[in-house]
């Protein structure tokens, strides 16, 4: 053989060794630096079975194979000249190239395996993930608390027959929360301005820039029972008995009974009912007051509703409440000369209207007989309510006998509170923002029916209120 073929041949092995050896190397890079992929993948929770990331070792597979195929063709040139030496370096480049290919493959094979078992294991982390999140919520949930607070100025101008006008400025604040503590108990407290006064939380301006008192307002557990619609409070809460258009024929909106009370709402009915502690004594029976109502919601067309239902309270060894005996008969030594056994009857209809305001209105009757007093002893009131997206409307005529109610529990505004009186309540209201509103109240009133005196009671409130 020619000595300069000899000399090729050589330099072109040599060449092919080294190609083959640099190849070596970048296919132990190439497995470092899988290694360090998989490693912060775990580490990081990246998605390494994006395809780009196989399609990048698949390449570095292509990028041997085709470092082979051009070894291949350099020992096919040499073949043309030394066909014995050519036939000996290409099954020397086989040799040598062949592992290079398998441990590739294999590589591929280990980490799509060590993938698979990562992508199980990241499936079963965020599984726990979700579950974890749902439990912060419920915690997060069980121990919410919700606020609520208002706060009202009003003016009053009183007209009352063989009195001067009179003038005052009172305010109002109350705040709220109610915290959730468990997922069937609800825990309330409220804080108020006043005094002792059940049916009143104002505090009159003008007593020489005196501090005003602040009381507790509302204290009580409430409790959803494991019967549906079924829930129970305890303490000093909100009055759970209804109020047909919001009267205060039996009620006074701002009492805040203390005891026990319960609501139930199945379907269409409901019912409500409380023990309520009037006064407890070491040296006299308690005077308790036990109520109860029954009733039923209907929806009686598209948008009509009609809500109707009676009542009854009884209140044990009555007796007037500091002394005031509101508008009830008294002995001489004032002492109330009728027991309180009352059994009402009370109906709601509501429907939408056009008329010369759109909004939706509001139709209402109550009617109240005290069975335990022989005379003086109806009550009743019926009424109108429009409500539309911004002037809100209403008006109501009342009468209580004497003895027709408890004076100390019913509607402090009316005839200047208490009972044995009757008239009408004119009101009107206007939003002056999302949480503020602006509110009139006019009561054309007459007092003195047990003595036919007729005397004449007007009242004017003027409101400006702020609700959170």
């Amino acid at each position: 053989m020619a000595p300069w073929l000899l000399w090729l041949f050589l330099g072109d092995f040599l060449t092919a060794r080294v190609l083959i050896s640099g190849e070596k190397e970048k296919a132990r890079e190439r497995e470092k630096k899988h290694q360090i992929v998989i490693s912060l993948s775990y580490r990081c929770h990246i998605d390494i079975t994006d395809s780009g990331f196989f399609n990048l070792l698949e390449h570095g597979s292509d990028m041997i194979s085709r470092s082979v195929r051009i070894l291949k063709s350099i020992v096919s040139i040499v073949v043309l000249a030394t066909p014995t030496v050519a036939l000996n370096a290409f099954e020397t480049l086989a040799y040598e190239s062949e592992p290079i290919i398998n441990n590739s493959k294999a590589d591929i094979s280990d980490l799509k395996v060590q993938i698979a078992l990562l992508q199980a294991r990241l499936e079963v982390l965020e599984k726990e993930s979700v579950v974890y999140k749902s439990q912060v919520e419920e915690v997060d949930k069980s121990d919410s608390i919700k606020y609520k607070a208002d706060l009202r100025y009003r003016h009053e101008g009183f007209s009352v027959e063989s009195r001067p006008t009179r003038h005052r400025h009172r305010v109002r604040a109350r705040f709220g929360a109610t915290l959730k503590v468990e997922d069937n108990l609800d825990l309330t407290f409220g804080l108020a301005s006043g005094s002792n006064d059940p049916i009143s939380t104002n505090q009159t301006l003008g007593q020489g820039n005196s501090s005003k008192n602040v009381v507790l307002d509302l204290a009580y557990a409430q409790w959803q029972s494991p019967v549906d619609g079924l829930k129970i409070r305890a303490g000093k809460f909100s009055n759970p008995l209804t109020r047909v258009g919001g009267s205060g024929l039996v009620w006074d909106g701002d009492l805040r009974p203390e005891g026990i009370g319960l609501t139930y709402n199945r379907g269409s009915m409901f019912l409500n009912a409380m023990g309520s502690w009037l006064r407890e004594s070491s040296s006299s029976e308690d005077s308790v007051l036990y109520s109860a109502q029954l009733g039923s919601n209907q929806a009686i067309g598209p948008r009509q509703s009609l809500r109707f239902g009676i009542g009854y309270n009884t209140i044990s060894s009555p007796e007037p409440l500091f002394g005031e005996p509101a508008g009830n008969r008294t002995d001489d030594d004032n002492e109330l000369i009728s027991d309180f056994d009352n059994a009402e009857i009370f109906i709601e209809y509501g429907q939408p209207v056009d008329w010369f305001l759109s909004g939706d209105a509001l139709l209402f009757a109550s009617h109240v007989t005290n069975l335990g007093a022989s005379d003086a002893n109806t009550g009743y009131t019926m009424g109108a309510k429009l409500k539309t997206d911004g002037l809100d409307l209403g008006w109501s005529y009342q009468r209580l006998e004497a003895d027709a109610v408890f004076g100390g529990l019913s509607d402090s505004d009316f005839i200047g509170g208490g009972t044995d009186g009757s008239g009408h309540i004119i009101q009107a209201s206007y939003p002056l923002g999302k949480k503020v509103k602006l509110q009139g109240t006019f009561f054309i009133n007459e007092t003195g029916l047990e003595s036919n005196a007729g005397n004449r009671y007007n009242r004017l409130m003027l409101d400006v209120s702020y609700k959170y």
